[in-house]
């Protein structure tokens, strides 16, 4: 046979060998940790007949994965804080995939795609760097945990002493997801990452704090006690309480202005003002506004008083807040 034709040959079954190689399945595809070691990665493999589909499914398996880990996590934690006081969490974060998602899949990539020639089926690789993932966590939790510290630094005023502590508080429930998730990543050793300072902790330090701002609520023109009630309700929720030797007052005032008619019905307009002062120094105040109407005056001012009661736990506990906040 001339050379010629054997070289001939050889070239076609090389391109073919070639070809038959491009349409061979990749190996990532039935073990997606053969490139990224399972220490290191997480990995997804998604199919389908649609390559955004594919990828889709692909990012859906992580989430899978991971909200089994979040949840095996969380019922530890639980068991935990059943056996002691020191801790708590909350099973929230395990309520769904999206939660679950939203928290992880923003740093996870497609990594590798491939069609099957024969089904026309598309594969889809997602990959999560667990170890960037974990760091980018243990800095919000190290963030958390200095900003907790700065806040129970000694303080002489027990306002400013309660509005750090409440801080702290919001501080640590805004983390407690990066707990939870950097503990859904990391190995099985079964060792927990935990918050130096538990909920429940800064909770009880926020009680004392507030049995020392010994506070008085005195409400003028409502002889309903509609906003009497409403007023210790709110206080109670923010954790402060009523005391026999007050230095703290919240005052509020009912003044009706001139009533309007309209046919048979009245309209009696009434002004609320509250204010939070410490002695005579007024501290904040701010005041709220009604109208309402009634086949009497009575019935009008009725209504309107319990609309005012309706605002105040949302009013009062924003402007409170904000008081609290602008103080450190």
């Amino acid at each position: 046979m001339p050379k010629k034709i054997i070289y001939t040959v050889l070239l076609f079954l090389l391109i073919g060998s070639c070809l038959y190689a491009g349409k061979k399945k990749p190996e990532w595809i039935s073990n997606p940790y053969s490139q990224y070691p399972s220490k290191q990665y997480l990995c997804g493999v998604g199919m389908a007949k649609e390559l955004n589909s594919a990828q889709n499914e692909a990012l859906k398996n992580i989430a899978g994965f991971f909200e089994t880990r979040v949840i095996a996590v969380t019922k530890s934690m639980e068991s935990e804080k059943s056996s002691s006081s020191n801790y708590q969490t909350s099973s929230e974060t395990s309520s769904s995939v999206k939660a679950i998602a939203e928290g992880t899949l923003k740093y996870t990539q497609i990594k590798e795609t491939w069609q099957d020639p024969k089904t026309k089926t598309f594969y889809a690789l997602a990959v999560m760097d667990k170890i960037a993932v974990q760091t980018i966590y243990r800095n919000e939790i190290d963030d958390c945990e200095e900003f907790i510290e700065n806040c129970l630094a000694p303080n002489d005023d027990p306002l400013i002493r309660f509005a750090k502590i409440l801080s702290a508080i919001d501080k640590l429930q805004q983390t407690q997801n990066a707990y939870t998730y950097y503990n859904a990543l990391a190995s099985d050793s079964g060792i927990l990452l935990k918050p130096f300072h538990s909920l429940q902790e800064l909770l009880e330090l926020r009680n004392y704090a507030a049995r020392e701002i010994p506070l008085q609520i005195r409400v003028f023109g409502d002889s309903s006690g509609l906003l009497d009630a409403s007023l210790k309700n709110v206080i109670n929720q923010i954790g402060l309480l009523e005391n026999d030797n007050p230095e703290y007052q919240i005052i509020a005032t009912v003044n009706p202005e001139p009533h309007k008619s309209l046919g048979q019905q009245f309209f009696q307009p009434l002004r609320l003002h509250i204010s939070f002062n410490y002695g005579e120094i007024n501290l904040f105040s701010f005041v709220d506004k009604t109208e309402q109407g009634g086949s009497t005056i009575e019935e009008a001012t009725s209504r309107g008083i319990r609309v005012l009661a309706q605002n105040i736990e949302n009013k009062f506990r924003r402007e409170f807040n904000q008081f609290l906040l602008n103080l450190h």
